[in-house]
C-alpha cells in the first residue's frame, strides 16, 4: 500500500479561484479614511503630482460629507450608494456651495464637474479592489454621466475684451497687475497656473519666450512659448516693481502684501468684474480659448497652436477653436471661392 504524503497545508483548494487578497478582506475591514490613505501612499510612490493628490482628497471629502457618517467602512459602499450620490450631484448639490461670493441658487452641478468626481472615485475603488481591500468594486458598472449636446467654452468677443481692458486703472498696482495677466493669457494661451507660477528667470526678454518647466506643465513636458514684444515689456515692468517691493526671489505675479497671487484670487476678481461689466461669463480659461480662436483667425495653423497650448491630442485643440456667428460670417466673406470668382476683374457669371 502506497504511502500518502502532503503537498499543501490547510484545507483542500476550491475551484472558485479565490485569491489571497479576497481571503484577507474577510478578516480585515478598512474605514474609508484608512483605505484612502493606502491609495494616496501608492499614488505618491508613483510620483503623482501634489495637485492631483489634492483632487483625490477633495473628491473623498465631498463624498464623505454627503454620506454624513452613515457609512464609515469601504465594504458598506455599493453601486447603489454611488448612483444615489450621482443623483444628488445632478439635482440637489449647489454649485460653489460654501463660497459666499460664488454660490448660486440653481441646484445641480455641471456634467463636467460630476464626471471629474466620478472618475476619481472610479480610480480609487478600482485600486482598492485590485489590492484586495474591498471584495467588489462598486463603480465597475457605473458609466460617466451623459449630457445633451452643448457648446464648448467660447472665447470672449472683441467688445468684451475692450471693456475688460478699459476697466483697469493703471495707477493701481493690483489692477495694473491684473491687466498685465489678462494680456499675457491672451498673448500666449498659458494655463492660469502656468502663468501665475512664473518667476523672472523663466522669461527671456531678449528672445521673447517663456519657459514652462515640466514640473508646472499639465502634460509634464517642458516647452517654450513665444510672447509679443509688447507683453514682454509689461512683464519687465511688473518684475521690476515686484522685485523693488518684495525682493529678487519673488514671483512675477504677487498680491499687494507680497504673497503669491493665486488662481482662486484671480477668479474672484474676475467674478466681481463680470458683474460690473455685465458680462455673462468670465473666468481665466476663457482667455486661453480666446487666444486659440484668434490665433487661427489671424492666420495661424492648428499644428503650431497645438504645440503652444501643450495639447497631447489635436482633437483637444480643435475643441478650443469655437467661433461665433459673426466670426463665421467674416471668414466666409473673406475666403468664399464663389466670391473670389465674382471679384476677378471683368469676370461675369
Amino acid at each position: 500500500m502506497g504511502r500518502k504524503f502532503i503537498v499543501e497545508r490547510g484545507p483542500k483548494a476550491t475551484n472558485d479561484r479565490q485569491s489571497n487578497n479576497d481571503r484577507k478582506t474577510r478578516d480585515v475591514r478598512y474605514t474609508i479614511d484608512e483605505a484612502v490613505e493606502i491609495f494616496i501612499r501608492a499614488k505618491e510612490a508613483e510620483g503623482i503630482r501634489a495637485s492631483t493628490i489634492k483632487g483625490y482628497y477633495d473628491t473623498v471629502r465631498y463624498f464623505k460629507d454627503w454620506l454624513n457618517e452613515e457609512k464609515q467602512y469601504t465594504d458598506e459602499i455599493s453601486a447603489t450608494t454611488i448612483r444615489e450620490y450621482i443623483n444628488y450631484l445632478r439635482t440637489e448639490r449647489l454649485p460653489y456651495q460654501g463660497d459666499t461670493q460664488r454660490e448660486g441658487t440653481t441646484k445641480g452641478l455641471s456634467v463636467y464637474t460630476i464626471n471629474i468626481r466620478l472618475r476619481n472615485l472610479r480610480t480609487i475603488f478600482r485600486f482598492l479592489f485590485t489590492e484586495g481591500i474591498i471584495m467588489a468594486n462598486p463603480t465597475s458598472n457605473i458609466p460617466l454621466v451623459k449630457d445633451d449636446a452643448h457648446e464648448e467654452v467660447q472665447g470672449l468677443t472683441d467688445e468684451e475684451i475692450d471693456a475688460i481692458l478699459a476697466s483697469y486703472e493703471d495707477k493701481l498696482f493690483a489692477q495694473w497687475r491684473d491687466k498685465t495677466l489678462v494680456l499675457l493669457l491672451m498673448d500666449t494661451g498659458l494655463r492660469i497656473n502656468e502663468a501665475l507660477s512664473l518667476a523672472g528667470d523663466q522669461v527671456d526678454f531678449k528672445e521673447l519666450t517663456i519657459l514652462v518647466p515640466s514640473q508646472i506643465a499639465k502634460n509634464r513636458k517642458y516647452r517654450e512659448v513665444p510672447i509679443s514684444r509688447e507683453v514682454a515689456k509689461r512683464l519687465r515692468q511688473l518684475l521690476d516693481e515686484t522685485q523693488q517691493y518684495f525682493g529678487d526671489d519673488c514671483q512675477l505675479f504677487m498680491n499687494s502684501y507680497g504673497e503669491d497671487f493665486t488662481a482662486d484670487a484671480f477668479r474672484r476678481r474676475l467674478n466681481r468684474l463680470k458683474g460690473k461689466l455685465g458680462i455673462e461669463k468670465l473666468h481665466p480659461h476663457m482667455f486661453r480659448h480666446t487666444f486659440a480662436r484668434n490665433y487661427i483667425l489671424n492666420g495661424g495653423d492648428i499644428f503650431t497652436l497645438q504645440k503652444i497650448l501643450d495639447h497631447a491630442d489635436i482633437q483637444t485643440t480643435r475643441k478650443y477653436i469655437q467661433m461665433d456667428k459673426e466670426h463665421l460670417r467674416q471668414q466666409h466673406n473673406k475666403f468664399s471661392p464663389v466670391r473670389r470668382l465674382f471679384n476677378r476683374k471683368g469676370r461675369k457669371l
